[in-house]
């Protein structure tokens, strides 16, 4: 589930983008689509596939009874999304809602004309103003921000107690001295999850979001990447790499054999203190031990605190089909969708569990926990920054990961590792 909702950044291969390229083709009716027995309005909306369909169905039914002119189904694509979105796009039969990644995705199909303009909806107002970064394209809004992931460290508040640790680590010398007094207690400091190489992609992109945030100025050297001008070697690459170090050199002997299921089991297990993850991985916690005392802190790659942020950004964006039949049940499927009012709406079932995404706007759920005021303190306190993956060339993710993995394993030093992301960064432009 997680590499799918996370590291879908491809936008389409090469073959369909040349088919979405064609843009939209023809007009679609503007009658309705009925149910014979029900008389509703029917709308599809087809998501991510990997898990939690039980959760949106629910959700869906949620709606179906709020109301007794729509009928929501939603559901997840089969196979690979980005060719099942192309097929759709090349057929001209989109659904009438559907869910892109943020940035790129949502601009490309925004440009080939398959999204509705969203601009003028109330929840442009309600969300916080940065996601709106995510889903624009030409000044305009194309996408509603459903859901926000953060990255950062997970840590088990009774094993940090028992070495002796009362407050957590905002400089990296102190994360490499809580490293030593887990050590010196017995206990494993991080759980390894590097068999997974987009869990490597994750890490590394907030580790390299400290190190371009403020002195090379985040936007800019994404700009750079973008037009071929920048490189992944800063002025902070060395705190960037010595922070993997301090990983490799805290994760258990085996740390390389050791995929993202077995390390979020051994987290959730009380096997080691701390998980380097986004929110996702506690959902694997809450099935074996919902109650395990966690806490959150960003992850601190330097020794400037001031550089020390939570990573956190728009995981989901949710489209309407610009040729959809039903838009003004669209538009009411959207409403139920970001109302952060009701006690019993979309956010009540789809974000108010252990490990559940966030909505990208303030709300108070039912649901409590020591790393839901630890991430709340950070947005609150403005100390917060957008991933850097999602904003880099397409493909990306899987390059960053694949080298970062070969480093973490030994297979490359560090000097090879920047060089072939350079690299990987220019064949990503110039294919």
């Amino acid at each position: 589930m997680y590499q799918e909702v996370k590291n879908v950044k491809k936008i389409l291969a090469t073959v369909i983008t040349a088919t979405l390229a064609i843009g939209v083709a023809g007009c679609a009716s503007s009658t309705p689509e009925k149910t014979d027995d029900t008389g509703k309005t029917k709308v599809s909306m087809v998501i991510f596939s990997g898990g939690g369909q039980d959760t949106f169905d629910n959700a869906a039914a949620k709606f179906n009874e709020m109301q007794d002119e729509i009928e929501l189904s939603i559901q997840p694509a089969t196979g690979d999304y980005n060719q099942y979105l192309g097929a759709r796009a090349a057929s001209n039969d989109l659904p009438d809602m559907f869910w892109l990644n943020s940035y790129a995705q949502v601009q490309q199909f925004a440009g080939n004309g398959y999204l509705m303009d969203l601009s003028d909806q109330e929840f442009t107002s309600k969300v916080y103003d940065y996601t709106l970064d995510a889903v624009r394209y030409d000044g305009k809004v194309y996408a509603y921000p459903l859901r926000q992931e953060f990255l950062g460290v997970f840590y088990n508040t009774e094993l940090f107690e028992k070495a002796g640790i009362t407050e957590v680590p905002t400089t990296r010398t102190e994360l490499k001295e809580d490293c030593q007094k887990l050590q010196d207690a017995g206990i494993t400091p991080f759980a390894a999850t590097y068999k997974d190489a987009w869990t490597l992609n994750h890490a590394f992109s907030c580790l390299e979001g400290a190190a371009v945030d403020k002195n090379d100025n985040m936007k800019s050297w994404v700009a750079s990447m973008n037009d071929g001008s920048g490189s992944y070697k800063t002025d902070k690459s060395d705190n960037v790499f010595e922070f993997l170090d301090l990983m490799k050199e805290n994760s258990g002997s085996n740390y390389m054999d050791s995929d993202s299921t077995a390390g979020f089991t051994a987290f959730a297990n009380g096997d080691a203190a701390m998980l380097f993850s986004g929110e996702f991985s506690l959902l694997n916690t809450a099935t074996i031990n919902p109650d395990l005392p966690v806490g959150l802190f960003a992850a601190p790659v330097t020794d400037d605190p001031s550089d020390t942020k939570l990573d956190v950004d728009v995981g989901v964006a949710c489209v309407i089909n610009s040729q959809t039949k039903n838009k003004e049940a669209c538009l009411k499927v959207l409403e139920y969708l970001s109302d952060n009012t009701s006690k019993d709406g979309w956010f009540a079932n789809t974000n108010d569990a252990m490990g559940e995404a966030v909505p990208c706007m303030p709300y108070e759920g039912q649901y409590s926990a020591k790393y839901m005021d630890d991430y709340k303190a950070y947005m609150n306190n403005g100390a917060h920054r957008p991933w850097v993956y999602q904003q880099l060339p397409a493909g990306s993710n899987t390059e960053i990961g694949n080298i970062i993995q070969a480093y973490m394993a030994g297979s490359v030093d560090k000097e090879q590792a920047l060089q072939q992301l350079d690299e990987s960064n220019q064949e990503l432009i110039n294919p």
